[in-house]
């Protein structure tokens, strides 16, 4: 199956691998939690990543991998700048609070890739994130059949599906969808099984149409261009029957007047409006910047987006940008935005584009959907996929040697 031997290195368990699924999964279970529920899986979830980190830091076990950590230079370099901009912050306490619950999550995402580098090969760790991804967002997915409503309707847009609200259903399909191809892609699996994915990928396909998330259909029509211009592990049949797929979904979204997107004409002036609002906001923050130049460099401090507009430009709003990529602008300046943009956001795409996209399609829509929602605070539902991928491709590139090809260099370096 395709996600057998999910958490095992060679023959044993690897306890880090499960760790890290929890903190994956409870921040997507969380998203169904309400009141002391959600603040005892929030609270739990804290502690297991602090657990998890001391485990990856300091209980690795035997190492099969001697791998070069020179690339922490990231890690600690985009830490550093949101810290030097803290005093500047329009409110410090809160900005350092913020910072306090984030910045171990941060750790744990760049040193969890460290160790699986020592112990997988770069090519299997890729395929246990994976797994692990698509894994974890089969959940949210369950739930949207086990309710029956993919069944019983054309539109769920809006609307509450079990206890998730129909975009983050959207954006778990997509997910499970772009991850689970990946695997039927790149490993070997049983005809029956390839079969089952197959008719499952069209129903989850399905989903995302009834969901009306726009995010989620940007990111699969990009994975999706990826998959047919770049991909070499797919036949030219399989390319084309996935286009004439993708495009019978896109007619019917266009055609019929009982399609999600028809019958978003409905709410299209509440839509507009709250789309305006938050382009309105935005503009508010550039204006700010613009005209002080000292904010520009040091930003509002981190997670104060609504307090830095109410305190420069005297707006007062209940709502947060809505944008992973512009929430670090507005937090940290345009010297922590740029140092994110250049070194994890363009290098993940270089190296992905330059040796990943012939055989994955996983990343556009996973830097895509952050676009169009917050995901920088670590309980934000694609947060841990979004910045463990963004390490690995930071990652990626350094050294990794096998502990056996060293031993036997250094045996045959004594005998000689």
């Amino acid at each position: 199956m395709q996600w057998r031997g999910i958490f095992r290195n060679r023959e044993l368990w690897d306890w880090h691998l499960m760790m890290y699924f929890l903190n994956i999964f409870l921040v997507v279970y969380g998203y169904g939690l309400r009141g002391e529920a959600f603040q005892a899986a929030k609270l739990f979830r804290t502690g297991l990543v602090v657990v998890a980190l001391l485990g990856v830091v300091f209980a690795q076990g035997q190492v099969k991998y001697i791998f070069n950590q020179q690339k922490n230079w990231a890690l600690y370099g985009f830490i550093g700048l949101n810290l030097i901009v803290l005093p500047f912050s329009v409110n410090v306490l809160w900005s350092f609070e913020r910072l306090a619950a984030w910045i171990p999550f941060l750790i744990y995402n760049n040193y969890f890739i460290i160790y699986l580098f020592k112990q997988y090969s770069k090519d299997e760790a890729k395929i246990k994130l994976l797994q692990i991804f698509s894994l974890v967002y089969f959940y949210p997915v369950v739930v949207m059949f086990g309710t029956g409503m993919a069944f019983q309707t054309e539109n769920v847009y809006g609307q509450y599906v079990g206890a998730y609200k129909a975009n983050v259903i959207g954006w778990a399909c997509t997910m499970f969808v772009v991850c689970s191809f990946d695997l039927y892609a790149n490993r070997n699996m049983p005809r029956w099984l390839q079969f089952l994915f197959l008719c499952m990928a069209l129903l989850t396909l399905w989903a995302i149409v009834l969901t009306g998330s726009r995010s989620s259909y940007v990111g699969l029509a990009l994975s999706s261009a990826i998959l047919i211009a770049r991909n070499q592990k797919i036949s030219i049949y399989f390319k084309a029957a996935a286009l004439s797929c993708i495009l019978a979904f896109a007619y019917y979204i266009v055609a019929s007047p009982d399609s999600v997107v028809n019958l978003r004409s409905k709410y299209a002036g509440m839509r507009r409006q709250r789309g305006e609002i938050r382009f309105q906001l935005a503009k508010k923050a550039f204006d700010v910047f613009t005209n002080d130049p000292g904010v520009l460099f040091t930003g509002f401090g981190f997670d104060n987006f609504r307090a830095g507009l109410e305190i420069y430009a005297d707006v007062r709003t209940d709502l947060a940008s809505h944008n992973s990529y512009l929430e670090i602008l507005f937090s940290g300046g345009i010297l922590t935005f740029l140092f994110f943009l250049i070194f994890y956001v363009i290098n993940a795409f270089w190296v992905y584009i330059r040796y990943d996209s012939p055989y994955y399609v996983f990343l556009p829509s996973l830097m895509i959907i952050p676009y169009f929602e917050s995901n920088l605070n670590a309980g934000q539902f694609l947060f841990f996929p979004w910045m463990t991928v963004l390490f690995y491709y930071i990652h990626v590139r350094s050294l990794q040697i096998p502990v056996q090809e060293m031993s036997l260099s250094k045996t045959s370096k004594g005998e000689a």
